[in-house]
């Protein structure tokens, strides 16, 4: 079976070649890397496939950690509409990897067996269909006043899709991208309403509305420390609106305690309402669910430093930045607005701790990741000067200067 040759499993028609596969439900819509997934474990037969192997397989020429495939399986449950706990299709086999547990067959085998009769899976196919007319007819005749299924009501494609565009919007960290990732969350949970992902979601957006912005949309502020010192978070208006995006919060560890997001959302919640206890065991419990998640680990460190630890500040960042290295390949979008800014955060914070050479390491490992960074090349630049090396700083400032990248401060 070729890699874009059409399969099924069960009642689930698979098209590698147009990342889609249809059911009962509907079609659904696979990210091009979950199909990928779906088609190694196919090509496997039922065999047990290492992480390892997977990950060589999947992204020949990235290093990739655990969580980026444990999340492609994820999104490859969800849209088979498997449950983990009892699987259906993809079964984890513990300290060895995953298998494919339903049989597949390609769909020219399956449509018409040798000597022209039609193939147990559609017949089974078939059968189960009849039943299901068969089903609806009982209802209908029993139940004259009954309406037709609503035709605007979201597929398990449609409903990923739609999360997928408002994590994107949410992560550039603009008021009007948030305001729309906000709209985005609420249309899932208009079909969805205990959807643990948009509940986070929309807790994230409606608390970094309070934070990053006043409610008449007069002020911009970047961090959570700001909004604590400036008193933005103090007002009626605010703490209504932290008391809401809270309780949205908690129905979400509520329905998925497993949900690290959602806790990282409810630490983050905690924090604006300046119970820092409470914010710690938040996103503790988020990094004990993902020990990779960075944003956790860049919210914590803030909460570090608004409890007067800069060392455990830095150390985090450090340690967030690498997450974010090793997941940038799976998770460009969200991590592109943070990589560069941790970097230089923890830069500055060795600088300011009396460690240049480390400092010097860290700015040269946001220019390796990006060139043209201002910030990065006038620290670096300050510090070779430091060090007696003016004509080093004086070439970085000039390269920095005719490619455009801005002024270097001198």
């Amino acid at each position: 079976m070729s890699a874009d040759t059409p399969f099924v499993m069960g009642p689930i028609r698979v098209e590698p070649a147009i990342n889609r596969i249809e059911s009962e439900a509907g079609p659904v819509e696979l990210e091009p890397q979950v199909m990928d997934l779906l088609v190694y474990l196919a090509g496997a037969q039922g065999e047990v496939r290492s992480k390892d192997e997977i990950a060589a397989a999947l992204w020949p020429d990235a290093s990739v950690n655990e969580d980026a495939l444990s999340r492609t399986v994820w999104k490859l449950r969800q849209a088979l509409g498997d449950d983990a706990k009892s699987p259906r299709y993809v079964q984890t086999v513990s300290r060895r990897g995953y298998r494919l547990i339903a049989p597949v067959e390609p769909v020219d085998e399956a449509v018409k067996a040798p000597g022209g009769t039609v193939s147990a899976p559609v017949l089974m196919v078939s059968a189960l269909a009849l039943v299901v007319i068969l089903v609806g007819a009982s209802v209908l005749l029993r139940s004259p006043q009954a309406s037709a299924p609503d035709q605007g009501s979201q597929t398990r494609g449609e409903t990923l899709a739609l999360l997928d565009r408002a994590d994107g919007f949410y992560a550039q960290y603009t008021r009007s991208d948030n305001e729309a990732a906000l709209r985005l969350y609420e249309r899932v949970l208009s079909e969805d309403p205990e959807n643990a992902a948009a509940l986070a979601g929309q807790a994230n957006a409606l608390t970094q509305r309070v934070i990053r912005w006043d409610l008449d949309g007069a002020s911009n502020r970047s961090t959570l420390t700001e909004a604590l010192q400036s008193g933005a978070l103090d007002t009626p208006r605010a703490l209504a609106a932290l008391e809401r995006a809270e309780a949205l919060a908690q129905e979400a560890t509520r329905l998925d305690p497993g949900h690290a997001r959602a806790w990282r959302a409810l630490g983050l919640i905690k924090a604006a309402q300046s119970d820092f206890d409470a914010a710690r065991r938040a996103y503790d419990r988020a990094l004990v669910i993902d020990p990779e998640n960075w944003g956790a680990m860049i919210n914590l460190s803030e909460l570090e430093e608004l409890t007067g630890h800069p060392d455990r500040q830095a150390d985090l960042l450090a340690r967030s930045f690498e997450a974010m290295s090793r997941d940038y390949a799976v998770n460009p979008v969200a991590i592109r607005p943070w990589h560069s800014e941790v970097g230089l955060a923890v830069a500055r914070l060795r600088a300011e701790a009396g460690a240049p050479q480390q400092a010097e390491l860290w700015y040269r490992r946001v220019l390796a990741l990006d060139p043209l960074n201002a910030e990065a090349v006038s620290g670096l630049a300050r510090l070779l000067r430091a060090g007696g090396d003016e004509p080093g700083a004086e070439a970085l400032c000039r390269e920095l200067e005719a490619a455009g990248g801005g002024r270097c401060a001198r």
